[in-house]
């Protein structure tokens, strides 16, 4: 199996436009999705509250 070594210069090649502009990698009409456009949602630190099947009360 041969690997394929991507240098600089091929990666800018591949994900240029002809005006030199960047454009998202794509594939057969997929784009990969804009990351700036994901919320991020935090979760309230739980610690002993989460199920754990060791700690379980009711363990048979």
């Amino acid at each position: 199996m041969a690997l394929h070594r991507w240098k600089w210069k091929d990666v800018r090649r591949r994900l240029t436009d002809d005006s030199g502009r960047w454009q998202r990698p794509s594939e057969d009409g997929i784009e990969l999705f804009a990351l700036h456009a994901m919320t991020v949602t935090r979760h309230r630190y739980r610690g002993n509250t989460i199920a754990n099947p060791l700690t379980c009360r009711n363990h048979a």
